[in-house]
Formats: C-alpha cells, structure tokens, sequence
C-alpha cells in the first residue's frame, strides 16, 4: 500500500513539475514585471559558444526564475509566510506597523559622500550667488518609531548634522520640520518619496530659510487624483498584502506655466501629468517623470528666481515654492550634462537650491556635476 502510495506522490510531484516546465515554453515571455516595476530576463538564444562557456545556463536559469508561471503570486505567498514566521525584513524592507514598508537605510560610502559634499563647496565657490542645501530625510528616520524592535538603521539624523557641518552654505532644517509633523501622512506606505503633505512642509522649510512668510496649508485646496498607488518599496520588497497609497494634489494658485528643454531648447509642458496615473510609476504624475531641466514661471508678487538642483523629491515639492518664486528652474545632474556652471553663465537667477533626499545624496554619483 505504501509503494502505491509513494509512486502516487512521485507522480503528481512529476507531472507538477512538467506542467510548470511545459507553461513555460507554451506562454510568451513577459518583458516587463508592473509588480517588480523592471524589465525582466528573456529565454537566451542557443549557441554553441554560449553552451560550451556555461554563460546560456546562467542566463536560461535567470529566465526560469523570472518567468515562472505564477511568479507574482508564489512571491506574495513567500513574503506572507515569511511575516507569519516572524520575519521583519526583506529585500532591505522592514514589515512595519500601520501596514507600512520601509526601506533599511546602511552606512554610506563615506569616499562617495567627501566628493559630493566636495561638489557642493565647489559650487559656492563658482558663484557670488547665495547658495542653500537641504538634505530632506526618509520615512527610516522620521517614522522610526514604525520599525521593527531591533532594526538596524544607520543614523540619517547624524549624517545630515554631519553633512551640514563641512559644507560652506546655508543650510535648511527639513528634518525638523517633517519630525514636528511625524503623526501626518507625510510619506508613502509603499514607496521611498515623500507625500504631497511631506513636500508642502518641506517647501515651508525652505521658504523660512529664505526668510519669507510661509504659505498656510489651508490656501491650497485638495484632491486626491489616485488611491491605487503601489511605489518602489513595494516592488522590491515582495509583499503583496498592504493596501495602495493615496496621491493628492494641492492646488496652488493660477498664473503658472511650465516649460521642458530639450538641449536648450524651451517646449511647453505641465505641472501634472495624468497618463502617469494610468502606469505603475504614478509619482511620475509630478511633471511627468525625469527631465534634464524645466522651468516655471509664477504671477506671485516676489520678483526672484531660483535654479533647484534636485532629485526626484522635489518634483512634488516646487509646486508650492512657486507662490515664493516668480521663476524656478529644477535641474537633475543625472540627465542635466552642460554642467551648473554653463547654466549659471547662461540664465539669470537670484539664488540656488541644493534639494535631496539624504539617500539620493549619499549614493548619486552625478552631483561632481554641481561643481562644474
């Protein structure tokens, strides 16, 4: 009875396994995972060079394992048994309270961190203009107290102070602002920005550091333009049992326009994007996504400009500088290549903004740009 029993189990253990084998060939490769949010690895073609140096293996194994029939739903099932097991992390995700993922942030490298603070004391040098830095903090450092007992974080408040110190600009406090308003929705469950509420106190950081009366929240009007949205976290931490994060807009004031260059070549563009709210990228909705450099022009009745180089952070945060600024210009370094100093000799502003997220600073290898 028992060898019947196990060539029963042999059997169905077999034919599951040809049945995945057979799905495999049968179903067309997916080329994109919205889940993962990246492009996932292909069936290799055969050859016999790639057959005699093992280098088809390797690619045919990396293909098994993202295009396993069911993928998505074997993950959620793994990263759901692994919290009931008591785990607290994958993928350098912590499972916090308030169904909320949050990214570990690790000890930088400090090489790395030296040459962009470097960078940053270079710009001050090519210019007389008056320079400011703000290094905005991540959810691992204001809502800490949603980790897990015992995670280990390196200390992004220590850091910034650090940072602060052996820079030779003005610096804005954005850290405390956020922690006075750490009970708020003001970073996403499932994603690495900040919120739209995060963004407004961040621009009212930034505006005291430059000395100007600050904008109350309630001159703007709300509205939320997606309740389905699942961020970068998410994807990369495997879990599928958390409910999406709410996007809002805050409505400033009429009177702004916004223009995208290609080159130096002005193009009309636009504050929000909704077709990034049909897509898995939806913070992309904040200007439409990366761009080397946009301007926007603002009806306010202060009569200053400033150019924001910046990370994506910024993208829902310059909507409210633009009630301080009559024109702004937001620069990336990563797609930006003429160099900060080309712009400065170029296009007339009153003041720059140094604006990152403290995980963007300490890691980007583009801001030597900012220097030159």
């Amino acid at each position: 009875m028992k060898k019947y029993q196990d060539l029963i189990q042999i059997i169905l253990f077999m034919g599951i396994i040809t049945g995945f084998m057979a799905a495999m060939f049968v179903l067309k490769d997916k080329t994109f995972s919205e889940q993962e949010n990246r492009v996932l690895n292909q069936t290799p073609k055969v050859t016999v060079k790639g057959i005699t140096s093992g280098k088809w293996m390797e690619q045919f194994e990396a293909c098994l394992t993202d295009q396993f029939p069911g993928r998505d739903t074997w993950v959620g099932i793994k990263s759901y048994s692994e919290r009931l097991s008591g785990k607290t992390e994958n993928n350098a995700v912590f499972f916090c309270q308030d169904d909320t993922l949050i990214k570990r942030f690790d000890e930088p490298d400090s090489e790395l961190v030296e040459k962009n603070i470097m960078a940053v004391n270079q710009l001050v040098e090519n210019t007389d203009l008056p320079v400011y830095f703000s290094l905005i903090p991540g959810a691992v450092s204001i809502w800490d107290e949603k980790l897990p007992k015992y995670a280990q974080n390196y200390d992004q408040r220590a850091l910034i102070d650090e940072i602060y110190s052996k820079v030779n600009c003005k610096t804005v406090d954005t850290y405390s602002r956020l922690r006075q308003h750490k009970n708020e929705y003001i970073f996403y469950r499932t994603d690495h920005h900040w919120t739209t509420r995060g963004a407004y106190y961040g621009s009212t950081a930034i505006a005291e550091a430059f000395g100007m009366e600050v904008e109350p929240l309630d001159s703007y009007s709300s509205e939320v333009v997606s309740d389905s949205f699942y961020g970068t976290v998410y994807s990369s931490s495997g879990v599928r049992w958390v409910k999406p994060d709410v996007i809002e807009k805050f409505i400033p004031k009429e009177g702004k326009t916004v223009q995208k260059f290609v080159g130096d070549t002005p193009a009309d563009g636009e504050f929000y994007d909704y077709e990034k709210l049909k897509v898995k990228d939806k913070y992309a909705f904040f200007f439409g996504g990366n761009t080397p450099l946009i301007k926007i022009t603002s009806d306010t009745d202060r009569d200053k400009k400033l150019l924001v180089i910046r990370d994506s952070y910024s993208d829902s945060e310059i909507p409210f500088l633009t009630e301080y600024f009559s024109e702004i210009y937001m620069m990336d370094l990563r797609y930006y290549k003429f160099g900060v100093k080309y712009f400065l000799e170029k296009y007339d502003v009153d003041a720059v903004l140094v604006n990152y997220s403290v995980s963007n600073f300490v890691e980007d290898k583009n801001i030597v740009m900012a220097g030159k």
